[in-house]
């Protein structure tokens, strides 16, 4: 007999009505999707009107309020839980612990699920709990990111499909397993640190970037969240949630290096010269450091007889040129249109970065082969070493040497 989606959603449906507490979804417009069946014991709303309501009808202007900033938050991708006290439908007082967790696909947050759990009846929730396991076990099956449950010194004791499939384990594998064996060896002493708070009390929930590292050798980032379940009887379990976000980190890292680098000749930008001076300002030492500051001779000429086509063909050369003579802890930057600035984080005397500048002056004039076309180039650079206190005074000083180099 086949079962249809159709189906297999009421059977979900009936089973997640029976739940004792109020599980709900709603959209990154606060419009709700689905809601189970409590809600109108607590409400007096049932959950065929409440779709499509905002959760400001259902829970009122005045509840909604102090809600706002966990609602606003969750929609930032944050999981939140609170307590809130509640005055339900018959004029009853209930304390409730609610939780939101973000619904976060491709990155984005879709949505998010509520669950609000009545605490003031723990008598009764402690009945409804091997009911509670077995949903557990079945949305912890088929959640669609990962989830594990793990002792208290990262041994894997459960892992859903979800995970095995993210690392390239089976679940056995992953058993056999602690979390160190599998997270990067440059993420593995934060890790400890936060497992030995969630083990000594001191942390009740931990959230971190990470890095793992499949079966097959490849280096995945995560989203890690995860909390302790304090159990006198059977021990204390690890809770974990685990989501891909490698695309993302790829797709931040792009933009950093948009944000940072200009993308005629490579090089850094202005905004990486000036993020380079703030720390050294902040860093507030008197050891000093060299500049060099290069400017193309007459380039509105070149670009006048040639094309703007060619000039950048020009510029990127340039560039490259100077990309091939700095070392690898000093910052090369075009801050304009034929203005290069390099950071020479390991300069040693004021003599070496004049020598230097003399040096790059010659390094980069000459003529240039722009498709069988020689393009004459000739550069004035200046230079300055002066204490990072005064990263201002460094580029000032370099750039008015620079025009002394151009008179003369």
């Amino acid at each position: 007999m086949t079962v249809t989606r159709n189906s297999s959603n009421e059977v979900m449906r009936r089973a997640v009505d029976q739940l004792p507490s109020m599980i709900g979804y709603w959209d990154s417009g606060l419009r709700n999707v689905f809601a189970n069946k409590v809600y109108a014991n607590y409400f007096g709303i049932e959950p065929s009107v409440l779709v499509g309501k905002h959760i400001s009808e259902l829970l009122g202007e005045a509840l909604y309020q102090l809600n706002l900033p966990y609602i606003t938050a969750a929609l930032g991708g944050e999981q939140q839980q609170f307590d809130r006290t509640l005055i339900d439908v018959n004029g009853a007082v209930r304390v409730t612990q609610a939780t939101y967790v973000p619904d976060i696909v491709d990155g984005t947050v879709v949505g998010f699920t509520a669950l609000v759990v009545d605490v003031s009846a723990r008598a009764e929730i402690e009945r409804e709990r091997d009911r509670a396991i077995r949903l557990f076990r079945i949305t912890m099956e088929n959640a669609p990111i990962g989830k594990a449950v793990m002792t208290r010194d990262g041994r894997w004791l459960q892992v859903n499909k979800a995970l095995c499939e993210l690392l390239g384990y089976t679940a056995e594998e992953l058993q056999q397993k602690t979390f160190r064996d599998i997270t990067h060896p440059d993420d593995i002493p934060l890790a400890d640190e936060h497992l030995k708070g969630l083990a000594d009390g001191t942390l009740r929930n931990v959230a971190s970037e990470k890095r793992y590292i499949r079966k097959d050798g490849a280096t995945i980032w995560v989203q890690r969240n995860a909390t302790v379940v304090r159990d006198d009887e059977s021990g204390d379990v690890i809770i974990a949630q685990i989501q891909d976000i490698t695309a993302r980190k790829a797709a931040e890292a792009r933009l950093e290096r948009q944000a940072l680098i200009d993308d005629l000749t490579s090089l850094g930008n202005r905004r990486r010269l000036m993020t380079e001076l703030n720390s050294l300002r902040d860093m507030s030492s008197d050891r000093p450091v060299g500049m060099l500051f290069v400017d193309v001779d007459a380039f509105k000429s070149i670009n006048d007889k040639f094309g703007h086509a060619v000039g950048d063909r020009v510029l990127a050369a340039i560039g490259r040129r100077i990309l091939d003579n700095v070392r690898a802890d000093d910052v090369a930057c075009r801050i304009g249109g034929d203005e290069f600035v390099a950071l020479l984080h390991t300069a040693r005397s004021a003599e070496g970065v004049e020598r230097l500048a003399d040096r790059v002056r010659g390094l980069l004039a000459g003529t240039y082969d722009i498709d069988g076309t020689d393009i004459p180039v000739s550069v004035s650079v200046g230079w300055s070493w002066e204490p990072t206190t005064d990263p201002d005074q460094l580029l000032r000083i370099a750039d008015e040497r620079m025009y002394l180099s151009k008179r003369a």
